[in-house]
């Protein structure tokens, strides 16, 4: 039995997807796609061929293998996962909050370790974590980042809190998610949404406030 159910169902999550919106991209019914992920049935040759060709995926690997989030993102395309080192620069592993689960994000706060796991060559001391940005994130009119982007957030620390002045950041806590910008005031720091909503910076809390170390963007 080949992995092409199992596959399917792993693109659709990660991309976001729907059953009902993945079949209409493939002109497909949310009932064949329902089948084809519970192994009630296989797609046709065809098919594979455009599900392979729509994502940008070898059709060998979309039959025989386990998708990695690294393959379905096509990452691999830049940097392979059983590469030890890119330059100066490791790959970590980095937990990805992915579109389908952002709306219930702040319950993954203190359950990273259930994340997928992205690789990416990133150097840094503290905790990264990754987002598949989607306009459903709330964000400040001055956020300018395409849907589908890989954003990367790096935790804050203590000796880094001269640099947040004007750079974004995200809070991640078990009530509240959002992107904002730092703004500093004598030594005061909040994380700015809008005007109407801000959140200082509490450093018994630290844990839930990041800053944005970069994003990644295909062309």
């Amino acid at each position: 039995m080949s992995n092409v159910g199992n596959n399917i169902k792993k693109l659709r999550k990660v991309k976001g997807m729907s059953q009902q919106a993945f079949g209409d991209v493939f002109n497909l019914t949310r009932g064949n796609i329902s089948s084809y992920e519970e192994m009630r049935a296989e797609p046709k040759i065809e098919i594979v061929l455009k599900i392979a060709n729509y994502f940008g995926i070898p059709v060998q690997h979309l039959i025989e293998k386990n998708l990695s989030v690294n393959e379905i993102l096509n990452f691999n395309d830049y940097f392979q996962p059983d590469t030890p080192a890119v330059g100066s620069k490791r790959l970590f592993h980095i937990p990805l909050l992915e579109r389908e689960i952002l709306l219930d994000a702040c319950k993954y706060v203190s359950k990273l370790n259930e994340l997928p796991i992205i690789e990416f060559p990133l150097q840094s001391r503290n905790r990264i974590i990754a987002i598949a940005y989607t306009d459903s994130i709330p964000v400040p009119s001055d956020f300018n980042v395409t849907p589908q982007s890989i954003l990367f957030f790096e935790e804050v620390d203590i000796e880094s809190l001269h640099t947040l002045h004007d750079a974004f950041g995200l809070y991640f806590s078990a009530e509240e998610f959002f992107i904002g910008k730092y703004t500093m005031a004598e030594r005061e720091i909040s994380l700015v949404l809008n005007a109407w909503k801000k959140v200082d910076f509490v450093l018994a809390e630290k844990g839930n406030f990041w800053k944005l170390y970069g994003k990644f963007e295909r062309i």
